[in-house]
């Protein structure tokens, strides 16, 4: 019974970590980086963000999002919202879920900020499930242009060079990076960002709902009022058409942007998101 209900939630975590929706909200979680727009607003060392993943109340992953972040107004020769930019974040499966299925995967992005708008130049990720491991290189040139280097080499990557639909795309941190920049600026989360995570191809279509109360969970940094942002995907190629007529991908995810601590700009608190097996929630424990 104890091994059949392991292969269960395996499954299930395949498809909300594995191949669907981890990088997605894997991504969210570093939109802290928005805050390098913020005019005034000067931070000398990177910043950290932790946040643990729900599924059906009980945590499954650890999320880490290190971000640097230009240089803002006042220092010689920068103006705010300019200068390059760099993402690190880890995800892994934790505790007992971490022995039904284990799962890593690590996320570099950089780029730089031109008048608060992020221009990618590189993307990678590094992921770990069970013995198999996969990378995946994104290099951005001029144009638009978006060279993609994997191993193994999958058949969403083939498609996508043969295609070129991977042109003219963010990866899925500056797009977050992007989203949080506007928000910073306008204090409106609406927008729409083409994204190409290495295999998937997707635009995401954000914009403000309105106010919100976020209540304490088991371990959260922050609770009160917040503003409340939905984000629906359009699926554009990249995408196992068994599991988009499951709706196994998520049709819609909602975050939470709330000044977490004293002195911070706007980070998001909580997100979450919901498939055919439930939601999964992110929830914000530590800054540093």
């Amino acid at each position: 019974m104890a091994k059949q209900w392991g292969r269960d939630m395996g499954r299930l975590a395949a498809r909300f970590l594995g191949k669907r929706l981890c990088l997605w909200l894997a991504v969210a979680g570093v939109a802290v980086a928005g805050m390098a727009v913020l005019p005034g607003a000067a931070f000398a060392k990177p910043m950290t963000l932790t946040y643990i993943g729900y599924l059906a109340g009980f945590p499954v992953i650890d999320l880490t999002a290190t971000v640097d972040v230009p240089v803002a107004a006042g220092a010689a020769g920068t103006t705010a919202g300019s200068g390059a930019y760099q993402v690190n974040a880890v995800m892994a499966t934790s505790g007992n879920f971490a022995a039904l299925y284990p799962y890593r995967q690590e996320m570099k992005a950089q780029g730089g900020m031109t008048k608060a708008k992020p221009v990618p130049k590189q993307f990678q990720s590094d992921a770990t499930i069970w013995q198999r491991r996969e990378t995946i290189a994104l290099a951005y040139g001029t144009g638009g242009q978006v060279t993609i280097t994997a191993n193994p080499m999958t058949q969403q990557a083939r498609q996508a060079v043969r295609e070129g639909y991977a042109n003219g795309t963010m990866d899925p941190a500056s797009a977050v990076v992007a989203l949080v920049a506007a928000f910073s600026q306008r204090q409106d989360c609406g927008g729409a960002y083409a994204v190409f995570d290495g295999v998937r191809r997707y635009d995401i279509m954000v914009e403000k709902t309105g106010g919100a109360t976020v209540n304490r969970m088991q371990r959260s940094i922050y609770q009160g009022p917040a503003t409340e942002c939905s984000a629906v995907p359009k699926l554009v190629g990249g995408f196992q058409q068994a599991a988009v007529q499951s709706q196994l991908y998520p049709q819609k995810a909602r975050l939470w942007l709330a000044p977490a601590l004293k002195g911070f700009p706007a980070v998001p608190v909580r997100m979450s998101a919901t498939n055919a097996f439930g939601e999964m929630v992110l929830d914000l424990v530590a800054v540093q």
